[in-house]
């Protein structure tokens, strides 16, 4: 289980308003994309950290989909949590790349635009 006391409310709102408004497949792939990663980085504290701060950026980019979730994990290799994992960091983007491509997810994160 994630620990979700390690991000602030203002994120979790967002996260959930996120989901709320996804479709079932986008919801799929998002769960299929971070027990990917946990595969490949560890299920432990440190992975599941991991999750947790793509789940932040990916709040504070405004993404419209937590199924864009392979595309930011990639940015989670220069996370203080992730300096001694450097090889599972790299082998999971490129497992999530390779999931992206075999479902035809885009290679652009889907943003809202604020004005």
């Amino acid at each position: 289980m994630i620990e979700f006391d390690y991000i602030g409310e203002e994120t979790k709102q967002a996260i959930l308003s996120i989901w709320s408004r996804m479709s079932e497949s986008d919801k799929m792939h998002f769960i299929n994309q971070v027990a990917l990663a946990l595969s490949v980085w560890g299920d432990d504290v440190r992975g599941k950290r991991l999750v947790l701060e793509v789940l932040e950026a990916m709040a504070q980019n405004s993404t419209k989909t937590l199924a864009d979730f392979g595309l930011y994990a990639g940015k989670a290799e220069n996370s203080r949590l992730a300096r001694d994992r450097p090889k599972k960091m790299k082998r999971a983007s490129l497992v999530l790349e390779g999931y992206r491509i075999k479902y035809g997810l885009p290679s652009v994160p889907h943003k809202e635009i604020g004005l």
